[in-house]
């Protein structure tokens, strides 16, 4: 465009809010730290799974900062709904504000403007004390003084004019702030209370479907999942969710020094952290949103719903070569990453790692799940044929549960065999897979097995690969120069 304006010209601002795009076939759960001192009632934020359809309910459940590094969950919730505004959102706080805090401290703060500003981010308001600088008065809050937080979860504490300490030119705070950093990967992981059956951690994805009625198909827990034992616990979870659904883990690899912190060291991360399984997205290095620093996984999981909620719901497209919506690459310590598509390709692609590279913008870069190159089966290799199946075989089992104890006829086999099949017609119509066919095969079915409640269907599917490499090759024809030099002489 020139720099010279000379006639008329239109531009276009990015919407302030979105709205976000609702998916049930690629919904995320998240497990990790949030800023509870922030929520509505810190005190009723903690292992339990939330579904946020929107950035308010996340806001008010579990509270929000950029403070990313602490408060992990925030990570999701920022890229689920700012940047690729879609929902539902389940999440999972792990944070206990009646565990992991530190000691009580107070402070003396000077009155400026009727107010003191606590310049310090986790306090608890309920365990907050303002007294008079000596500290032999203790005031009343609401009565003398009124705390807020402000945007920056600091504290601003107005004293009421009327009060008992509208004389006072400083006064002494007392409080209790959170420790994100007194959490534990054991905490992400979770565990069941045999006694009182109580779930924590990831143990509570268990319960996502039952209380809300969302398959929970992707999990994370960015700023964690890079531990070996949390990639580990979150793969074996992800194989029997509520003890019926198959989901994907999206997680990370570890950029930390002495870690993966070059891509000639991600393979070797990764074969020694057991990082393997069809079921796995794996992510290298981090990603850069402007000022701000995210684990890939967050940003990957919202890419996976957006992509799934602008199909139709239907996750069958790959990640490979979209938008990553980043701004760039960095290591654990903010070192930039900047690959080229070669590095990519053998450093990355080749170990069955996601990585980004800047074509004219940011595009996440890799078709293969963690499972590769162990295996090159289709149905583990390819990250969207493994959704897609995912979400086929979810479907059956949601379509068809109500069949469960009905009477073995042939109502309920002719039900099953053609609502299913009119099911993979409709996904072969939209291009989501190439086709697909369920039988009931009496070979299969022998009278002992239905005597004893047992039938079996057989499905056979075909879904699209992604086209990873596509040639072309050229050739100079002299006979076309020929013909061209031959016909201009005429």
């Amino acid at each position: 465009m020139s720099n010279y304006k000379h006639g008329i010209r239109t531009s276009r601002q990015a919407t302030a809010i979105s709205i976000p795009v609702t998916s049930d076939g690629c919904i995320q759960c998240v497990v990790g730290t949030a800023p509870v001192n922030l929520a509505a009632d810190p005190y009723d934020t903690v292992n339990k799974p939330f579904a946020c359809l929107k950035k308010e309910d996340a806001v008010t459940a579990l509270g929000y900062c950029t403070d990313f590094e602490n408060y992990t969950l925030c990570q999701s919730i920022y890229a689920s709904f700012n940047i690729f505004a879609v929902a539902p959102l389940i999440l999972i706080n792990v944070l206990d504000p009646k565990k992991h805090v530190k000691a009580s401290v107070s402070k003396t703060y000077t009155v400026e403007g009727g107010k003191i500003v606590i310049d310090e981010e986790g306090i608890l308001l309920d365990q907050l004390n303002i007294a008079n600088e000596g500290g032999t008065t203790t005031y009343k809050a609401d009565e003398d003084y009124v705390a807020s937080f402000t945007s920056d979860g600091t504290v601003t504490v107005s004293i009421v004019k009327t009060g008992a300490a509208k004389s006072e030119k400083s006064l002494k705070a007392s409080f209790v702030q959170l420790d994100p950093s007194a959490v534990t990967y054991e905490d992400v992981i979770g565990s069941i209370d045999m006694a009182t059956k109580k779930k924590t951690g990831l143990e509570l994805v268990n319960m996502v479907y039952p209380k809300y009625g969302y398959v929970p198909s992707l999990l994370l827990a960015p700023g964690w999942s890079h531990v070996p034992a949390v990639a580990l616990a979150l793969d074996a979870k992800a194989t029997s969710i509520s003890s019926l659904f198959t989901g994907k883990v999206v997680m990370d690899v570890d950029s930390a020094e002495g870690k993966a912190d070059s891509i000639d060291k991600v393979k070797e991360f990764k074969d020694n952290n057991a990082i393997s399984s069809r079921g796995e997205i794996a992510m290298w290095p981090m990603a850069k949103v402007g000022d701000y620093k995210l684990y890939y996984s967050a940003m990957m999981a919202a890419n996976l719903q957006y992509l799934a909620a602008n199909n139709n719901g239907i996750p069958s497209r790959s990640p490979s070569n979209k938008d990553a919506k980043i701004t760039g690459l960095c290591l654990a310590d903010g070192s930039e990453v900047l690959p080229d598509m070669d590095e990519a390709n053998d450093y990355c692609n080749a170990c069955g790692v996601v990585t980004a590279i800047n074509m004219n913008g940011w595009k996440n870069w890799g078709n293969n799940t963690a499972v590769y190159p162990s295996s090159t089966d289709p149905i583990d290799r390819w990250i969207n044929i493994v959704t897609i199946f995912d979400y086929i075989e979810n479907n059956f089992k949601l379509t068809f549960f109500r069949d469960v104890d009905d009477l073995t006829n042939y109502r309920l086999i002719d039900e099953v065999v053609s609502g299913f099949n009119m099911q993979l017609n409709g996904l072969q119509g939209s291009d989501d897979i190439a086709g697909g066919e369920i039988v009931f095969d009496h070979e299969e079915n022998p009278i002992a097995n239905i005597l004893g409640g047992h039938i079996k269907f057989r499905t056979r599917i075909g879904g699209y690969i992604p086209a990873e490499d596509i040639e072309n090759v050229f050739e100079f024809d002299p006979t076309i120069t020929q013909n061209a030099l031959e016909g201009g002489g005429e």
